[in-house]
């Protein structure tokens, strides 16, 4: 068993309290934080001395607080908070990422020249099996894969396979290449992951993932970037606030 804090049954602070505190130290601790579930209740009760309905008061807090969710016959696991990324303004993924105070990382950058899909040829403007520069991406804030990227770049751009691409994208862009991404053309569904990208994400082939295709302009509207991601939707979730006309 883990490390738990002990109760101190001659503080004036209760005892459901005392539990209270004790169960968020746990959800700090990485293996809890990661998934693995809790100890039984019968055990914490006993460790604590404390009888089955305090632990639960402690407990049933932190449940309605969205920090641990509890299922009949599997036991109690701190809840995976999703990242819900806004529609209502774009940005850079580094850059959305960072304004959540989330830091991610490349698990796997790769650049090649790439003949183009119909797709993305009508996307992009230009003819079907043109060579481009595309730019694959898996990225995370630990080890385990989150969202899988695919970039393509209009040829007129200019940009080199040999490009530092762990600056955020569109500030690479504006600063070297003089392009200004201004608009964003996107789709978004649910899908189920085929065999390749579930291999990519490490997750089963079937699972639902987020796909978002997003099309980027520059002021004229001129083709610059067309991307395609795929989300793990155990991580990721989409959220949009739309005002109504008075």
């Amino acid at each position: 068993m883990h490390k738990i804090p002990l109760l101190d049954h001659d503080s004036k602070i209760p005892l459901n309290k005392q539990a209270e505190d004790a169960l968020r130290s746990l959800i700090q601790h990485p293996d809890f934080s990661n998934g693995a579930l809790f100890p039984k209740e019968t055990d914490l009760a006993q460790r604590w001395s404390i009888s089955r309905n305090t632990l639960r008061q402690a407990i049933n807090n932190l449940v309605k607080e969205g920090l641990l969710e509890r299922k009949k016959r599997l036991g109690t696991r701190v809840t995976k908070q999703k990242i819900a990324t806004n529609l209502n303004n774009w940005m850079s993924f580094t850059h959305e990422m960072e304004s959540m105070g989330l830091s991610f990382k490349n698990l796997l950058l790769i650049t090649e020249m790439k003949p183009v899909t119909d797709e993305v040829a009508q996307s992009l403007q230009i003819q079907t099996e043109t060579e481009v520069i595309c730019l694959k991406r898996v990225r995370s804030t630990d080890e385990n894969p989150m969202v899988y990227f695919e970039s393509y770049f209009h040829p007129r751009i200019g940009i080199s396979e040999n490009e530092n691409f762990e600056k955020p994208l569109y500030e690479l862009l504006d600063e070297k290449y003089n392009v200004i991404p201004v608009y964003s053309q996107e789709e978004i569904k649910a899908i189920a992951a085929s065999d390749k990208i579930a291999e990519i994400l490490k997750i089963k082939e079937g699972e639902p993932l987020l796909e978002r295709k997003r099309l980027v302009l520059d002021a004229g509207r001129k083709p610059i970037e067309y991307n395609v991601c795929y989300y793990r939707s155990d991580w990721f979730t989409y959220s949009i606030e739309i005002k109504r006309s008075i």
